[in-house]
């Protein structure tokens, strides 16, 4: 039985990732163990959680409206006939 790094198992949980494929299928293909995996796995991802620090990126945007107010008329045209309201 081969003995693996911590650093190892990381590589092997991200080719997993990438790979596409299931833990089970994935173990089989690398004859590895998915329970050791899955516990792996989460050490792994709870490690990479709890750095503690984010990259946080500052956006500034500036947004202008523009409109024009035009006092149209409202109008309803029907068979029984045509309701005209004023814009306001």
């Amino acid at each position: 039985m081969q003995r693996r790094t911590l650093d190892d198992w990381k590589s092997l949980v991200d080719k997993q990732i990438a790979s596409g494929l299931s833990v089970p299928k994935f173990c089989q293909q690398h004859q590895l163990n998915p329970k050791y995996f899955y516990g792996r796995k989460a050490t792994i991802v709870k490690n990479e959680s709890q750095t503690g620090f984010m990259q946080a990126h500052v956006v500034t945007q500036h947004t202008m409206m523009v409109s024009e107010h035009q006092k149209a008329n409202f109008s309803l045209t029907t068979s029984a006939g045509e309701l005209s309201l004023p814009g306001t």
